[in-house]
């Protein structure tokens, strides 16, 4: 005798929630290369608006990010001999350790002058900032600790950038081509920590 509904179980797996389909691979390397175009929209934003002084009003919150763009721009001038100032901010004494200044500017992040100076080794190349006036945020988890100054790294768009405070100025390091640890180790330089000169090697930086 033919049924005149559903069985109770037909019932129930009619009835029954779907689970949520598992994200194909497609949507998780579209989500990875959406999160890192945002971030180079983010920095190619931040670089304009520098080029153009358009910094004058940002929150010291974010003036670590701000000034690691403004070391993606070009030198303007000469570098200072080391021991000189720039803008009145002492220059990082980084020929010592075999990286030569090739240039420098001058730039204003929201209420700090920012002094930058280039070095080139081997075709890589870092810049190191001075920031005028008191501390800003120094953004991401600390990596060192040289001389009592807490190294702190963030990445963003493939920029490594340290920040760390040292006799009463904030500076900041960043490179895409240095790798993380050798800035690191830069970066105990500057801040007084016992590190050697490295030596002088025969073949390529």
């Amino acid at each position: 005798m033919a049924s005149d509904g559903p069985t109770p179980a037909l019932e129930a797996e009619q009835t029954g929630t779907d689970p949520a389909p598992e994200p194909a691979p497609r949507d998780l390397r579209r989500a990875q290369i959406g999160r890192v175009v945002g971030a180079i929209v983010i920095v190619a934003a931040i670089a304009a608006a520098a080029a153009f002084r358009l910094t004058a009003g940002i929150s010291d919150s974010v003036v670590v990010a701000h000034v690691a763009a403004v070391q993606d721009l070009q030198p303007t001038q000469a570098a200072p001999a080391p021991g000189q100032q720039l803008e009145g901010l002492p220059m990082q004494d980084l020929p010592a350790y075999r990286w030569p200044a090739r240039g420098s500017r001058v730039d204003v992040v929201g209420t700090h002058t920012v002094a930058t100076t280039f070095y080139e080794r081997g075709g890589r190349v870092l810049a190191v900032s001075v920031v005028s006036g008191g501390p800003v945020r120094e953004p991401g988890p600390v990596v060192a600790t040289p001389a009592g100054d807490p190294v702190h790294e963030i990445s963003l768009a493939g920029r490594a950038i340290l920040s760390w405070r040292h006799a009463g100025h904030t500076i900041v390091m960043s490179s895409i081509a240095v790798p993380t640890p050798k800035l690191v180790e830069l970066a105990r330089a500057l801040s007084g920590a016992p590190v050697p000169p490295a030596p002088t090697l025969t073949g390529g930086g």
